[in-house]
């Protein structure tokens, strides 16, 4: 039986305007990059949402990181990439049979390093790709997505792996029933040799040191990056 999520994409891609999926990976993957039954899953959705468009509003205009590579904006067709990815989200065997959740996810821990105090992290940089990033415990699982994503970007070389995975939350988002979501290219990606962001931006199942109030912790890491109640 196929799980909620696949059939709400499939309604939305028939044209039906389902109810937004309702499991989404939480911040603590399996290694495997399966489902978990965290609390987090509404805050990944949001913060993929939400992270994206809090850079199309707020960081405009920021400093592009030396020697970083931004998507080649002439080139970059945005709409067939979309279609690509939504082409490939069905895949029976992998999870529940979508890809949807974990490219949410993606984005939201892509986004979700941002700080509006020191303006570093966030969805510009693609940092994942590398150590330490890519072996964090909150990124355990989301070498899956960005696997399936290097099809799309060997199809589409001109576009930024930090342009791509903001691009492919909005899409999964979009194709589970959600809203269309903005959008607009110019993240770039940090070369290999850049100060690695410290462990920790990303928020824990357990509430970390507040296990007895999670809300306050939850609040700290979306405080920081901006947000509030």
């Amino acid at each position: 039986m196929r799980s909620s999520v696949v059939r709400v994409g499939m309604a939305a891609r028939r044209g039906a305007r389902a109810p937004l999926a309702a499991r989404l990976m939480s911040t603590q993957a399996s290694s495997g990059g399966g489902s978990s039954s965290s609390i987090l899953g509404f805050a990944a959705l949001a913060a993929a949402a939400g992270g994206g468009y809090y850079y199309y509003t707020n960081q405009q205009g920021a400093a592009p990181a030396p020697a970083a590579t931004a998507s080649d904006a002439s080139k970059v067709d945005v709409a067939a990439i979309k279609n690509e990815i939504a082409s490939m989200l069905e895949d029976e065997n992998h999870d529940d049979g979508s890809y949807g959740p974990i490219l949410v996810r993606l984005a939201w821990h892509h986004a979700g390093t941002y700080d509006k105090n020191s303006n570093t992290g966030g969805s510009d940089g693609a940092a994942m790709r590398f150590e330490p990033e890519a072996g964090w415990g909150a990124n355990a699982g989301l070498h899956t997505a960005r696997a399936i994503l290097e099809k799309v970007k060997k199809n589409h070389p001109e576009i930024s792996y930090s342009d791509l995975w903001s691009l492919a939350g909005n899409t999964a988002i979009e194709e589970m029933g959600g809203p269309e979501l903005p959008f607009r290219l110019g993240r770039k990606d940090k070369p290999s040799d850049c100060k690695a962001l410290p462990d920790g931006l990303l928020p824990d199942a357990d509430g970390r040191d507040k296990k007895d109030k999670p809300a306050d912790h939850l609040r700290d890491i979306f405080y920081r990056m901006g947000f509030n109640d």
